[in-house]
C-alpha cells in the first residue's frame, strides 16, 4: 500500500502546476511561457551524495525582451526560485552571471537581452540514502519590452542520488558556458564608501596591473548605493580604481557592498570581477579626483600648478584690495635695512604659509567629520563673513588716522621709514590669504582638487607651494636693491596715501556685508552694522586713554557687541538659493538627469556671491549678448548651482570633478552624458569654442 502510494505521488508530482512539456531525457523541466521559456538542467547523471551537485535554470526571453539580474536596477524584478526538497538536501544561493546596462527612459535596469543561466548549488548530506529524490519547484520571474508580463511556473520532478555520479555530457555545454559568464572573485582589497549624496568603490590595485583600462563600472547588488541612472565615473592612480557613484539623498542605509566590478581595456578585452568590498558609512567622502577618467596628475605637476596658480592668485580681483596695503608697505620697506626689507618679506611670506596650514588643516578635520566642504569653506559662514567684513572697516578706520592698529605703516615719513614692521607684514599675510581664498586662479582647482585627496604629506607640500607662489612677487622685492633705489623718497605725501588706502577696504567690507546680507538676512545684517559700530567705537575709547575705565568700557561694548552679531547670524536666515535670472534653472542632480535623458545640451556654471572670481566670469562672459544668443541659439538649458551657503549637493559634483571650490563650468554637448569642463578663467570666445 505504501509503494502504491508513492507511486501515485510522483506521478502526481510529475504533472504538477503548469505542467511540463515532453522534455528531453536531460532537461528535468522544459516550459514555454507567454514571452519565454525556461528549462532545468543537472550538470551530472545523478546527485552525488556527500558533495554539491549543480543545478541550471535557464531562461531564454523572446527576441527584444530581457529578464533581470539580482538587483534589477531601478525597476523590475529578479527572478525568486523556490525550492521544496528533503532535509537531507540544502540549496544554496543562485550563482548569476555578469549583467548588463539596459537603459529605458530615464531608468537604468539591470539584466539579460539574450538567454540567462542562473547556477544553483545542492548540496547532499552523506546521510543520504541512494534511491530517488523528490524536488519541487516554484519559479516567478519577469520579461520586458516597452511592458513588462510577469512569468510563473510550478514543477515536481525526481533526481536519482548515487554514490558515484558521472558528469552529463548532455548539459556539459549549458554549464561551462554558464560559467564562463561568471565573475571571477577579485584577489585585490576593496572598501565602498558610502555618503550623503554619492558612494566611492575604492579597489586597491595596483595601477600597472591595470593598464590600458579604458572603462570601468560597478554593479551593486544591494539596494542604496546608487543612483543607477546617475551614471559613475573613475580614476586610476597611484592608490588605485576609484569608482563614484552619485547616490539619492535619503536612500536606506545598504547592508551589503558586494557587486561586480566591470573592466573593459584598450585591446577589446572585457573582464568581470566579484568583489566584496568593506562596508563604510560617512556623511561625505572626500574627493578621489575628476571624471576625466584618466590617471591623477603626478606630484610634481600638481606643484607646478599649485605654485603657477599661487603667483597668478596677485593677479586675481579678490587680491586687489590687498595689493594696495603691499604696495605701500613696500614702499615705507626700502627706506629701512636691507636686513629689515628681506625680515619683512619673509614675514608676510610666513602670515601667507601659517594662514593656508590652518584652512587647510580646519578644512580636512571637518571633511573627516563628515561635513561636505570646500575650498573657500569660511566664506560659507555667515559669522566669519560679518567678522572679516568687521576687520576690514577697523583696517580702513585706523588708515583713516581714526585710531592706530599696528600693522607696520602708522606713520609717515622718517618715522616710517625707521618703523620695524615684521608684525605688520605677517598681518598683511594674513590678510592676503583670508581675501585670496574666495577666488580661483588658473591651474590652482586642479591642484586643489588632487592635494585633498592626498597624503597629508602630499596635501602640506602642495599647499605650502601655493602658498609661496602669493608671496613670491613681495618676497623677491624686498631682495631687490634696484628697485628700492628707485622708489621715491618719503614724506608726508605718504599720510596721504596711506588714508587713501582706507577706501578700497571699505570696498571690501561692503562686498562682504552685502554676502552677509545674503546668507543670514535683512535683520541680521543690520546687527552686522551695528556691531561694526559698536566695535570700532570700542577701538577708538581704547586707544584715547590708558585709564581703567574707559578701557572697561571699551572692553564691554567689544564683547557685548560680539555676542550680539554671533546670535543674531545663527538664528537669522535667507533663502538657500539666490533667485536665477529667466534664463536660467537653478541646478539640481534630478532636474540635469532629466534633461540629459531627453538628449538635450546643457551648460551648468557653479558659483558663489563670495567669489569675486566667479562674478567677473559672469559678468564679462556669462551675461553678454552673444553668450546668451548662442546658449538660445543652440537650445542650451543653462543651470546655475549657486553654493553661497553650504550645498551637500553641489560639494558632491564639484568633488565628482575634481574640484574643492568655484567657479566650475560644465558642459553637456547634445546625447552626451560627460561633460567639457571649461577653464576657471572664462570668457565668451571659450564659452563659444566649446558650443
Amino acid at each position: 500500500m505504501h509503494t502504491v502510494f508513492r507511486l501515485f505521488v510522483g506521478v502526481v508530482l510529475f504533472f504538477w502546476g503548469s505542467s511540463i512539456s515532453a522534455a528531453d531525457a536531460d532537461e528535468l523541466v522544459k516550459y514555454e511561457a507567454s514571452h519565454s521559456n525556461i528549462r532545468v538542467l543537472l550538470e551530472r547523471d545523478s546527485l552525488a551524495i556527500g558533495e554539491t551537485n549543480w543545478l541550471a535554470v535557464e531562461i531564454t526571453p523572446r527576441d527584444g525582451w530581457y529578464t533581470y539580474w539580482k538587483n534589477p536596477g531601478d525597476s523590475g524584478a529578479a527572478p525568486i526560485l523556490d525550492w521544496i526538497t528533503p532535509a537531507e538536501i540544502s540549496i544554496g544561493d543562485p550563482v548569476y552571471g555578469a549583467p548588463n546596462k539596459i537603459k529605458t527612459a530615464h531608468l537604468m535596469n539591470f539584466g539579460f537581452s539574450g538567454p540567462s543561466t542562473i547556477l544553483v548549488p545542492v548540496k547532499v548530506s552523506a546521510g543520504m540514502p541512494e534511491g530517488q529524490v523528490e524536488f519541487k519547484l516554484s519559479v516567478e520571474w519577469l520579461v520586458c519590452d516597452v511592458e513588462c508580463v510577469p512569468q510563473t511556473g510550478t514543477w515536481g520532478f525526481n533526481l536519482n542520488a548515487a554514490a558515484n555520479a558521472m558528469t552529463s555530457m548532455a548539459t556539459r555545454d549549458v554549464f561551462v558556458q554558464a560559467r564562463a559568464k561568471v565573475p571571477e572573485l577579485a584577489y585585490w582589497d576593496s572598501e565602498l564608501v558610502v555618503a550623503d549624496v554619492s558612494s566611492e568603490l575604492r579597489v586597491f590595485a595596483d595601477a600597472s596591473e591595470l593598464a590600458g583600462l579604458d572603462t570601468a563600472y560597478f554593479f551593486p547588488v544591494g539596494d542604496g548605493i546608487a543612483n543607477y541612472a546617475g551614471g559613475q565615473t573613475w580614476l586610476l592612480d597611484e592608490a588605485g580604481l576609484h569608482v563614484r557613484l552619485p547616490r539619492d539623498r535619503g536612500s536606506a542605509s545598504p547592508v551589503t557592498a558586494s557587486g561586480i566590478l566591470r573592466l573593459g581595456f584598450q585591446n577589446n578585452i572585457t573582464q568581470n570581477i566579484m568583489l566584496e568590498p568593506k562596508l563604510e558609512l560617512a556623511s561625505s567622502i572626500i574627493p578621489s579626483g575628476s571624471n576625466l577618467q584618466v590617471s591623477a596628475m603626478p606630484l610634481w605637476k600638481a606643484g607646478i600648478y599649485a605654485f603657477l596658480g599661487g603667483l597668478v592668485l596677485n593677479l586675481m580681483p579678490c587680491v586687489f584690495p590687498i595689493l594696495s596695503l603691499k604696495a605701500f608697505a613696500f614702499v615705507a620697506a626700502n627706506y629701512k635695512t636691507e636686513g629689515n626689507r628681506r625680515k619683512e618679506g619673509w614675514a608676510y611670506t610666513l602670515g601667507i604659509w601659517l594662514s593656508f596650514m590652518v584652512i587647510v588643516g580646519a578644512l580636512l578635520g571637518l571633511r573627516s567629520g563628515g561635513a561636505a566642504i570646500g575650498w573657500g569653506f569660511q566664506l560659507q559662514e555667515p559669522l566669519f563673513v560679518g567678522l572679516l567684513a568687521i576687520l576690514m572697516v577697523l583696517v580702513a578706520l585706523s588708515l583713516a588716522g581714526l585710531y592706530t592698529i599696528r600693522i607696520g605703516f602708522e606713520g609717515a615719513g622718517e618715522t616710517l621709514a625707521s618703523r620695524e614692521g615684521a608684525q605688520g607684514a605677517f598681518f598683511k599675510g594674513v590678510l592676503a590669504t583670508l581675501v585670496a581664498t574666495p577666488c580661483t586662479a588658473p591651474l590652482m582647482a586642479p591642484a586643489i582638487g588632487f592635494a585633498l585627496t592626498q597624503s597629508t604629506t602630499t596635501v602640506i607640500t602642495v599647499f605650502s607651494l601655493l602658498a609661496f607662489g602669493l608671496a613670491l612677487p613681495f618676497l623677491l622685492l624686498s631682495y631687490s636693491t634696484r628697485v628700492a633705489a628707485a622708489m621715491p623718497k618719503p614724506g608726508p605725501w605718504m599720510e596721504k596715501v596711506k588714508q587713501a588706502l582706507a577706501f578700497p577696504m571699505l570696498l571690501t567690507a561692503a562686498w562682504l556685508i552685502y554676502v552677509f546680507d545674503l546668507q543670514a538676512g535683512p535683520t541680521a545684517t543690520l546687527a552686522l552694522l551695528v556691531t561694526a559700530i559698536l566695535i570700532s567705537f570700542a577701538v577708538w575709547l581704547w586707544s584715547q586713554s590708558s585709564r581703567m575705565t574707559p578701557r572697561f568700557i571699551a572692553l564691554f561694548v567689544l564683547v557685548g557687541s560680539i555676542v550680539g552679531l554671533v546670535d543674531f547670524a545663527a538664528t537669522s536666515s535667507a533663502p538657500q538659493n539666490p533667485s536665477t535670472n529667466a534664463n536660467e534653472q537653478a541646478f539640481s542632480e534630478d532636474r540635469l538627469n532629466a534633461l540629459l535623458d531627453d538628449g538635450q545640451p546643457v551648460f551648468i556654471y557653479f558659483t558663489a556671491e563670495w567669489c569675486i572670481t566667479c562674478k567677473v566670469n559672469e559678468k564679462i562672459a556669462l551675461q553678454q549678448d552673444v553668450t546668451r544668443e548662442a546658449f538660445k541659439e543652440n537650445g542650451i538649458t543653462v543651470l546655475k548651482g549657486d553654493w553661497t551657503n553650504r550645498n551637500d549637493e553641489i560639494a558632491s559634483v564639484l568633488a565628482r570633478y575634481g574640484r574643492a571650490g568655484v567657479p566650475l563650468y560644465l558642459y553637456f554637448p547634445k546625447g552626451i552624458r560627460e561633460a567639457i569642463i571649461l577653464p576657471e578663467i572664462l570668457t565668451t570666445t571659450a564659452i563659444l569654442e566649446v558650443l
